[in-house]
């Protein structure tokens, strides 16, 4: 058990420096090292905690330092972009700035600056001259345009449908400026009105055959540590007190195969999107865990910026939808072998030998339709394995619904509303999330504190997400109407089981 830990903490911290050091070594000012030390906070720790108890800590303690070190990991890569020499200033796409926040960040030079610092503008007068042709009166009326270091803001009035004018003033700019900028197209917070921003673009650089070749090899061993990860705790979670590897395998690979399915299928979708809108990403990577669940899930990182607010939408439900198709029916699957016990009063989240779901509507529901008549008042469920490793995917999945930055609920939301909107949204699902979380704590006794202890966690995290180049055009209707689905279903694994709907159950 020691030698397998050990194993998977050593390849874990060589491959999290890899992917970092390849991912965003150069779009952050905080040190490589503190980046790596933080996503290693919780296998460290939890590596002491098995040497000094004896035993894996619960899945409660997992959680809470899992969440805890992504939001310091979060909050550093908001960190501003490193400071570049004079005249040789370039933003990369995740330098994008909000267009609110653009003329604090981004001051006027004032005529009395010195050469240098002016030079720092991205066009010169002439350029000026030749950028207003780009604009035509009855497409984008061009009012002024404005300089900031490394930005220029053309404000006008829009005449016509966002798609055209974007697409119009895009192509004209490319035809007369090539690559040099990334075209943005945001409302401003403080006015409201829509604004052009041209960004200097940074040099291209193709990745090579190799380096794809090593971020491959990166990913195929970080899914085989993953898998080992899974199957041990798998097999941990049936009490399979066994020290053959062949029992080990057998015991722990449906909980391994069903959370890891249920996880890569939603980063896949995330990935397949990225790929269909043409936007520069990393290959899925999954994270092993020396500890329950035996992965933190799968990640992929955008390295370009998104070019309009149906691929941020899509990037959002694609992946969720993908993930809630195969975690809801493998979760009826798992209950259907699950077997009823009498409820225990103390029962939280990941009381998985008995677990009461009438935390959620949806659970329940799910409970009812699998177990029929066995699922009645007073009744808990002792979960199959596939059945643990599907709810934890539902939870996750949950978790990443939920309408905040950098989540697929963000994403969604921030599509359907836009950027202002969405951070509205965002901070009122903060407070009903930490409502529930006291109601839940109350009903218990003052005693369960897990749903609080995660609504705190998500509070943390802000509010306002990076806008798309295009951030002014409008969803569809169609994709208007999925994304209330979506939200729908957040609403129906969050809220608890009415009273009414128990006693019409019979629960």
């Amino acid at each position: 058990m020691w030698l397998s830990l050990l194993f998977i903490l050593i390849l874990s911290g060589i491959s999290t420096y890899i992917i970092l050091r390849q991912t965003v070594s150069q779009l952050v000012t905080v040190p490589l090292w503190l980046l790596w030390s933080v996503l290693m906070t919780p296998p460290f720790l939890t590596g002491v905690a098995i040497a000094w108890s004896q035993q894996i800590p619960s899945l409660f303690f997992t959680i809470a330092i899992c969440s805890i070190s992504w939001l310091v990991y979060w909050r550093l890569l908001d960190a501003p972009a490193r400071l570049r020499q004079p005249g040789k200033e370039q933003l990369t796409p995740n330098d994008v700035i909000p267009s609110g926040n653009l003329a604090e960040i981004l001051p006027i030079p004032e005529p009395e600056q010195s050469e240098s610092t002016s030079s720092v503008q991205p066009i010169d007068r002439e350029e000026e001259a030749t950028l207003r042709t780009c604009f035509a009166w009855n497409i984008f009326f061009l009012e002024k345009i404005e300089y900031r270091p490394q930005a220029v803001l053309c404000r006008g009035k829009l005449r016509t449908d966002s798609d055209i004018a974007y697409t119009t003033i895009k192509q004209n700019i490319e035809r007369l400026f090539g690559d040099r900028f990334f075209i943005l197209f945001q409302y401003s917070l403080s006015t409201g009105k829509p604004f052009f921003a041209l960004v200097p673009s940074p040099p291209v650089q193709k990745t090579g055959v190799a380096q794809r070749w090593l971020s491959l090899t990166i990913g195929l061993g970080l899914f085989c540590l993953t898998l080992m990860s899974t199957i041990y705790f798998g097999a941990a979670l049936v009490r399979a007190h066994t020290r053959e590897i062949k029992e080990v395998i057998e015991a722990g690979l449906p909980y391994a195969l069903a959370i890891i399915v249920s996880l890569g299928i939603r980063d896949l979708g995330r990935y397949l999107v990225a790929r269909f809108y043409q936007i520069d990403r990393t290959f899925p990577y999954f994270i092993p865990l020396p500890f329950l669940p035996g992965t933190y899930g799968c990640f992929v990182q955008l390295q370009s910026p998104i070019p309009n607010r149906k691929a941020v939408f899509d990037l959002g439900f694609v992946s969720s939808c993908l993930g809630l198709t195969v975690a809801v029916p493998l979760l009826i699957w798992g209950l259907t072998q699950s077997q009823p016990v009498a409820i225990d009063p103390k029962s939280t989240l990941f009381s998985f030998q008995a677990i009461d779901p009438r935390f959620s509507i949806l659970f329940t529901l799910l409970s009812k339709l699998a177990l029929g008549s066995k699922f009645g008042s007073e009744i808990a469920i002792n979960l199959h394995s596939v059945a643990i490793a599907a709810y934890l995917s539902l939870l996750i999945i949950t978790i990443n619904l939920m309408p905040l930055r950098r989540l697929d609920g963000g994403h969604i939301v921030h599509a359907m509303f836009g950027q202002k909107p969405s951070a509205i949204v965002s901070q009122l699902s903060k407070v009903v999330l930490l409502i529930l979380g006291f109601i839940r704590f109350k009903a218990s006794g003052f005693g369960n504190t897990d749903l609080l202890f995660l609504a705190i966690a998500i509070s943390l995290i802000p509010a306002i997400d990076e806008p798309a180049l295009n951030d002014v055009s409008e969803l569809d209707n169609w994709r208007d109407a999925l994304g209330i689905v979506m939200l729908a279903i957040v609403i129906l694994i969050l809220m608890p089981m009415p009273t009414i709907l128990l006693q019409l159950l019979n629960l």
